[in-house]
């Protein structure tokens, strides 16, 4: 049977994380399922508001703040010990930057073919992706290769930025370092909404950094519980508040939406309901396949949908969604869980390089040995020229 859960230390693995994971992949593939039908058999009653279309990467900006906080906010509160910054950038390295650099050749080919778009054009936008300078330069989208990929900048910045953010942490008085937390995360969200209007800040860390900042008061909470007792009481308070992420207005979001994310995801750690449903493991799954799924799900979607659009059932158009979606959303997962298992999965082995470098080392060295049999030694050519044939 295939092994489809991430590769992680058993220790660390939680999951309801991957199963939040699911719900911002799947928020994310179904806003550009959406966006695809624009062109469909039967338009849409309205277009998709551009904000709430990113709500599923904010649900992600969150999970990277508490996911990357565990191991620096568990150096302070823990005493655990002290992360060693060369093999948490190396580690980051080997981990993301192959399926990424893949993604962005792949791209580059599938724009030369469905697009036409000339292979002089896209070098310069190339090499600002390959360094995740894109949104800084050009900003978000313009000639963007990828184009989800500009979350991905965001991401690095935060993981640059980490260590020195999760000094936070160092604080030793609880009430004062939550305090920080939460007035930060609202500072943020009153001083950086002047950023949306610039192309390039509104795509930085800047413009997202209370989301980030979320994560870190989750991370907090989590690491100092003493014993979390699962109540329904949790899940009636994530029942009305869920439909609020994609609800909220972009200037109200923007201020509310992270405090929003903090309390949804502590319902699925305390909630009864929820925490059974975010740890199913079909779900964790598909949530622990997110980054190849992002990768992808754009070139997917819309491959599909130009040989399905024609495909709907009366003329509802939430019908055509439905079964547009279910056609799609079958196709995304069969290309990128097929990635996710031939290219991302063993990326998440830590020692994949030296494993990779010492398979290759053995493979040069039999096609060495294998040659060095072929070719007569010196004993056997003068054998060979002493032999009636020779002469």
């Amino acid at each position: 049977m295939l092994e489809l859960r991430r590769i992680t230390d058993h220790k660390r693995f939680i999951p309801q994380i991957d199963g939040l994971r699911f719900v911002a992949i799947s928020s994310v593939v179904f806003v550009h399922i959406y966006d695809s039908l624009q062109r469909g058999a039967i338009p849409p009653p309205f277009s998709m508001d551009g904000d709430i279309a990113k709500r599923g990467v904010e649900l992600f900006f969150v999970i990277s703040g508490f996911i990357l906080g565990v191991p620096f906010a568990s150096r302070y509160l823990l005493k655990t010990p002290k992360v060693n910054l060369k093999q948490y950038y190396l580690r980051r390295l080997t981990r993301l930057e192959p399926p990424y650099f893949i993604s962005l050749l792949v791209c580059v080919l599938a724009q030369y073919i469905t697009a036409h778009r000339s292979f002089n054009d896209m070098p310069p936008y190339l090499a600002a992706s390959f360094f995740y300078l894109h949104n800084l330069i050009f900003g978000a989208f313009v000639g963007a290769v990828n184009p989800v990929a500009w979350s991905l900048e965001i991401e690095i910045q935060f993981y640059l930025l980490v260590p020195v953010l999760a000094l936070l942490f160092s604080i030793a008085d609880t009430r004062l370092r939550r305090a920080l937390l939460l007035l930060g995360m609202f500072s943020a969200g009153i001083l950086t909404r002047p950023l949306y209007r610039d192309l390039h800040l509104r795509a930085s860390i800047l413009y997202y950094i209370a989301f980030f900042l979320a994560g870190f008061l989750l991370c907090d909470l989590y690491l100092t519980r003493k014993e979390w007792t699962r109540s329904y009481v949790w899940d009636a308070m994530a029942l009305p508040a869920w439909p609020l992420v994609w609800y909220l207005g972009r200037n109200s979001g923007h201020l509310v939406l992270p405090f929003v994310i903090v309390l949804l995801y502590l319902a699925a750690f305390r909630g009864k309901l929820c925490s059974a449903i975010f740890s199913n493991r079909v779900i964790t799954n598909i949530g622990g396949m997110c980054y190849s799924i992002y990768l992808f799900h754009a070139l997917v979607v819309y491959a599909v949908k130009h040989q399905t659009w024609q495909l709907h059932i009366g003329q509802n158009f939430w019908a055509f969604l439905a079964l547009q979606t279910v056609l799609i959303t079958a196709w995304v997962l069969l290309f990128c869980g097929s990635f996710f298992l031939l290219i991302e999965r063993p990326c998440m082995d830590r020692d994949w390089p030296k494993k990779f470098w010492r398979a290759v080392q053995a493979q040069v060295a039999n096609e060495e040995s294998r040659i060095s049999e072929e070719v007569p030694t010196g004993l056997e050519i003068s054998e060979i020229s002493k032999s009636p044939k020779a002469s």
